[in-house]
């Protein structure tokens, strides 16, 4: 008896053209009509139930939608709105579909235009995409418009050097990008304060790098400080507490006393006759305020001589 077609095709892909992996045929050769032709197998679809609405952005059942609103992908309630609500919930859906991960030129130029919309829902919406899908970007902006004149940076607390060993630090710096002086006051010495003057290209180095590479004017929002000082004890949320902290309010926090609990503090001049003051009353000293310290304080640092002696 001879085989039949579909058992003959069957074989014939299984033998010759799936011969390393069996498993890759996905033909169903059950299915064939009288003259032998297979019939494929079809997907089932992922299209969504309903209609879709470009206004609201819902799908919805097609009785939803009128024979206009069908062809127009315009739902009846959407229908009724005016042509600017319409634009702006349009606009809005945009926004709340726009996919993550790097933008196109074009889609990043529309987003930011959206930034500075007119329409106070639209604009809200379209700064916090902006923050989600470019976090980084209106910090680099405000990197570019920052120029500093004057810098006192004041410390009080204790730091550790290269040993290890922990050093009181209780000073305060001032750098001066027109008059290319840059001062220390040493407090734990009576207030003896030491100057140097340097060139205009190193102090506008120091400068630009205290704002691109510090990111000084960041420091109080990557910090979480408030300015009355109830940084001192609640940095995290009440949930993120030990047990110890659950009967511990917060008017059982000690008031922090003006130039006695003070970590540190920066003053601020920009070129754009702008100001900032940033302080932490923490008791202890952070990563980035740590290196400017000790980046001021090489400047007063004596130099080290190597003297050959015969």
């Amino acid at each position: 008896m001879s085989k039949s077609v579909p058992h003959v095709l069957g074989s014939i892909l299984q033998k010759y053209i799936f011969p390393q992996n069996k498993r890759c045929v996905m033909i169903s050769v059950r299915n064939t009509d009288e003259n032998g032709v297979i019939a494929m197998a079809k997907r089932k679809s992922k299209h969504h139930q309903g209609h879709y609405c470009k206004i609201c952005g819902e799908y919805k059942a097609n009785e939803k939608f009128s024979g206009k609103g069908h062809v127009a992908h315009i739902c009846k309630a959407c229908s009724s709105l005016s042509a600017g609500e319409k634009a702006e919930a349009m606009t809005i859906n945009r926004l709340m579909n726009l996919p993550f991960g790097r933008l196109s030129d074009r889609g990043k130029g529309w987003l930011e235009n959206r930034v500075h919309d007119h329409r106070p829902k639209v604009a809200e919406l379209a700064r916090e995409v902006y923050r989600q899908h470019l976090p980084y970007a209106e910090r680099n902006k405000r990197k570019k418009q920052l120029v500093i004149n004057t810098l006192t940076f004041e410390i009080h607390t204790e730091v550790f050097d290269e040993y290890g060993d922990e050093l009181p630090a209780n000073v305060r710096f001032t750098a001066d990008r027109i008059s290319h002086v840059l001062t220390m006051t040493d407090f734990n010495a009576d207030g003896v304060v030491q100057s140097l003057t340097l060139d205009g290209k190193k102090i506008s180095t120091l400068l630009r790098w205290v704002v691109h590479s510090l990111e000084i004017f960041m420091w109080e929002e990557d910090y979480r400080l408030a300015p009355d000082g109830s940084d001192l004890f609640f940095e995290t949320s009440p949930e993120d507490w030990d047990d110890d902290f659950e009967d511990f309010t917060a008017d059982e926090v000690p008031a922090p006393k003006p130039g006695e609990d003070i970590c540190w503090k920066v003053q601020i001049e920009y070129t754009d006759h702008t100001s900032q003051e940033i302080v932490s009353y923490q008791d202890y000293l952070s990563d980035r305020p740590e290196e400017l310290y000790l980046a001021l304080l090489e400047y007063f640092e004596p130099e080290m001589v190597d003297s050959d002696e015969e």
